[in-house]
This record gives C-alpha cells, structure tokens and sequence, in this order.
C-alpha cells in the first residue's frame, strides 16, 4: 500500500474542508503505514499465539492496543452478541 498508493492533486480539489497537500499527505500515510506494520511485527513476535481478527478491550470494554497497555484482554468478533460457527457439514 505503500508503494502505490496514489491521490491526484485533481481528487484533492474536491475536499473543499481545508487545503490538503498532497506530498504531505504522503509523508504522513507512509510513516502510519510503517508504524503499523511495526506494531503488527511486534505482537507477532511478543504474542505469537494471539488470533487474527481479534481486538483488545480494557476492564471497562473500551478498545486499545495491547502493546500500549499490557493488561488488556482479546476480544473476539461476534454477530449480535453471538459467535459465529462453522460447522462440518458447511452449515452455520
């Protein structure tokens, strides 16, 4: 995503919020880029038995990331309230 990530100076025009500059925005979509894949790199590493697809939520059910607070505990995706299960046979 890094590499060919592209926005023309054109589509820019159409956000009339604030002037964007496209080389900054850039430079800034690069370096988040590269942090988050830092990130991912480390939890893979430090946790590696943590499943994919999961959150991390605090006592209080707020979301956050685990490498900033190591007390937070795996969320797992749910379709209202329920977890969904394949079974065997192909059904839900």
């Amino acid at each position: 995503m890094r590499r060919f990530a592209r926005l023309s100076p054109g589509t820019l025009q159409t956000v009339q919020a604030r002037s964007l500059d496209p080389i900054a925005l850039k430079i800034a979509w690069t370096e988040m880029s590269i942090y988050a894949e830092e990130q991912i790199n480390w939890l893979a590493d430090t946790l590696p038995d943590t499943p994919i697809g999961v959150a991390f939520i605090d006592a209080d059910g707020n979301p956050g990331w685990i490498g900033d607070n190591p007390d937070m505990r795996t969320h797992y995706p749910s379709v209202r309230g329920c977890l969904p299960y394949l079974h065997l046979d192909g059904s839900i």
